[in-house]
């Protein structure tokens, strides 16, 4: 077995009865041979918790997390730091974009790796996680910084770490006069529901408010599951949201969109975002045109009943997230934004 892999296995067991399907389950029903998976693993990690793979019979699921050899050769749009939080980090693990809140990097490993990830540039190992150290000097670097309201734990994804290792943040930011909420972004509650228990919620629902974003793209993904997180979030008073990215062949159709955000919303969860997808390098088969977007985006504002989240592109500059229909097309690709403080900001679409 791949040492990465089996490492990965080890960490997440240690949250629960993590149940990843072999290599071989996952070449046979995503139909990918050996060689490919092997060549793929290399470069970014595949791995599939059975219950997720059970879903992959829907194309929008295997799309996904099916390795292809178009993902390991260069595209001309690629952007190596596509919204450049790896220039962002005033101390190790933590991204700054804004004055009032921060993300931290809390993690490399997921229990199921998308192809399409803004970050699968970046090494996947257990070397690449905080020590002890270095989580001595983030929560100091909040302290310090009081305009700092609300901390993200991002990743890879978070919920990968133990119980007792995310109690153990709850509460330093607890003893941070400053730090007001804090959210988890996650993809578990999609891949591995298993993962969200009362222990947890109970654990998580302290004195600091908290809100969880997870990550559903596509209907097929909403399960009895879906309704049995949700659920638990409302018991335990935690704020719910969904986030989600536009992807070509998996939900790039007004239809797609629509009944994505309709169950969500019946399940009483929360939208957030839609993202336009980030350009790394390897996911080029997944990126479609700010026009194609906004095209949809409009025909579901002029359909929907139910509320909608912002349709957003976070900038390669590093300026953060802004909202797609507020872009000034130039002519030829190119868009504009102008941000509040006066900045402006450019982007050149795919062609």
């Amino acid at each position: 077995m791949d040492t990465k892999l089996s490492e990965n296995r080890v960490l997440t067991r240690q949250t629960g009865l993590f149940e990843a399907a072999s290599r071989k389950e996952i070449g046979e029903v995503l139909q990918v041979s050996p060689e490919l998976l092997q060549k793929a693993h290399r470069r970014f990690p595949v791995q599939w918790p059975k219950y997720y793979l059970q879903l992959s019979q829907e194309e929008a699921v295997a799309k996904m997390g099916r390795p292809t050899s178009a993902e390991l050769e260069p595209h001309h749009g690629d952007i190596a730091d596509p919204i450049s939080d790896q220039f962002l980090r005033p101390v190790p693990f933590v991204v700054r974009k804004h004055q009032d809140r921060v993300i931290l990097l809390t993690t490399k490993k997921c229990h199921f790796y998308c192809r399409f990830c803004f970050r699968r540039e970046e090494p996947v190992s257990l070397a690449a996680e905080p020590s002890a150290d270095d989580w001595t000097q983030i929560y100091a670097y909040l302290a310090e910084n009081p305009e700092i309201r609300e901390p993200i734990l991002s990743g890879g994804d978070p919920l990968t770490l133990s119980n007792v290792q995310l109690f153990r943040i709850q509460t330093a930011f607890c003893k941070i006069p400053s730090i007001k909420k804090w959210r988890i972004h996650t993809r578990a509650p999609v891949v591995w529901p298993k993962r969200i228990t009362p222990e947890l919620m109970e654990g998580l629902s302290g004195p600091l408010p908290l809100t969880v974003v997870a990550h559903y793209n596509h209907a097929s993904e909403i399960t009895p599951e879906a309704q049995r997180i949700a659920g638990l979030m409302a018991k335990y008073k935690v704020v719910y949201k969904n986030q989600a990215v536009l992807l070509a062949g998996v939900n790039n159709r007004f239809q797609d969109q629509f009944n994505l955000w309709q169950q969500l919303h019946e399940l009483g969860i929360e939208p957030h975002y839609i993202h336009h997808p980030d350009r790394v390098p390897g996911n080029a088969q997944f990126r479609t045109t700010i026009q194609a977007g906004l095209d949809i985006y409009r025909q579901l504002k002029q359909t929907a009943n139910f509320p909608l989240p912002s349709y957003v592109l976070d900038l390669p500059d590093g300026t953060g997230k802004v909202p797609v229909e507020q872009l000034e097309h130039q002519g030829n690709g190119l868009y504009h934004y102008q941000h509040p403080n006066g900045v402006l900001s450019s982007y050149r679409d795919i062609e």
